[in-house]
């Protein structure tokens, strides 16, 4: 881009984040980053409406109160590429990171703007995904291109990463927010970020967070969910003075190997009283599941199959995927701590 372009660039930035801070400091977060989807859709980023997502519900044979549900997704298909230009004559940095800010305003021309968070001191920026799940899927990312993963190389402690998701979630009260490991459905694996997602209707309560309700203990029940993970509750310090003091220990085990990764979500209460967070331990060579192309990811863990090929698409309509097959697919995953 050239100086002229820069310049009216810097200043859109500045302009949106006046307008967002506003909205924010009024009604919320959550009510800015709608403002900053808005700004997406209205600059012609945001070119997915989602009209093309289809959902299905797979009740439990044997305990209807209980399901799991699949999305057919075609757009998802495509979120590996990217969505913006390939210039090879662009000044790259990173090796063309798509969540590095001089390469996003190369490769979508202007059009997508992101909003500088003042909340994890400052270390994130809040941009809009190209490949929803639902509307307004945020991905809020660090403003340095560090890993993904704890284990590499300038890479932010798990302990950080999982006190950064929850100080986020408490600004986002009644959103579903996750960390994707390496190996446990990050689709950009070396630079650091976040999903979250504003709860449509029918997505109250997830399979997942419908089992750590109903469930006796708070430990390990496999018979009980398919998917071994642990869930604390209660006010944001409660939950990560419990949840971190287990993490240490599993990194002392398990959570050592090499291998080793995690899925990583906070849910903090639509009246903000109270924050429930979930860590499934998952080894990155277990990514994918047989029966689905995707890999397994939190929004997966959470009970919700995302589906993206033709293919998988006549298995969904023909009835070949239900509640057994799903609950399958997260038990092949599934690693014990």
């Amino acid at each position: 881009m050239d100086q002229l372009n820069n310049r009216a660039y810097r200043e859109e930035w500045k302009a949106l984040k006046k307008r967002l801070d506003r909205t924010r400091n009024e009604a919320g977060l959550g009510a800015a980053l709608h403002g900053l989807m808005v700004h997406q859709i209205e600059s012609g980023f945001i070119q997915d409406e989602l009209r093309e997502i289809v959902r299905y519900r797979f009740p439990c044979p044997f305990e209807p109160a209980r399901a799991f549900s699949a999305q057919f997704n075609p757009a998802r298909a495509r979120r590996f590429r990217g969505a913006g230009q390939t210039d090879p004559a662009a000044p790259r940095v990173h090796d063309g990171c798509f969540l590095c800010v001089d390469n996003i305003q190369w490769q979508h021309q202007g059009t997508e703007v992101g909003y500088n968070l003042p909340f994890a001191e400052g270390r994130y920026t809040a941009w809009m995904n190209p490949f929803p799940l639902l509307p307004c899927h945020t991905v809020i990312a660090s403003n340095r291109h560090r890993p993904q993963h704890w284990q590499s190389s300038g890479a932010r402690s798990l302990a950080e990463l999982v006190a950064d998701l929850a100080e986020l979630s408490q600004q986002l009260p009644g959103w579903i927010g996750f960390y994707n490991g390496v190996g446990a459905g990050a689709s950009i694996p070396h630079h650091l970020h976040f999903h979250f997602l504003p709860r449509p209707p029918g997505y109250e309560e997830m399979p997942l967070e419908q089992a750590a309700r109903e469930r006796p203990q708070r430990d390990c029940v496999d018979s009980f969910y398919p998917l071994s993970f642990m869930h604390w509750s209660g006010s944001k310090s409660e939950v990560l003075q419990q949840a971190l003091a287990w993490i240490e220990q599993w990194q002392l085990g398990s959570g050592a190997l090499e291998d080793a990764t995690a899925n990583v979500i906070a849910c903090t209460r639509f009246d903000n009283r109270g924050m429930d967070l979930y860590f499934i331990p998952r080894h990155q060579r277990r990514s994918r599941a047989e029966g689905l192309q995707g890999v397994v990811g939190s929004f997966e863990a959470l009970g919700e199959i995302v589906c993206s090929t033709r293919e998988e698409k006549q298995r969904l309509d023909s009835g070949q995927v239900d509640y057994p097959a799903v609950a399958g697919m997260l038990r092949q995953v599934s690693v014990a701590f």
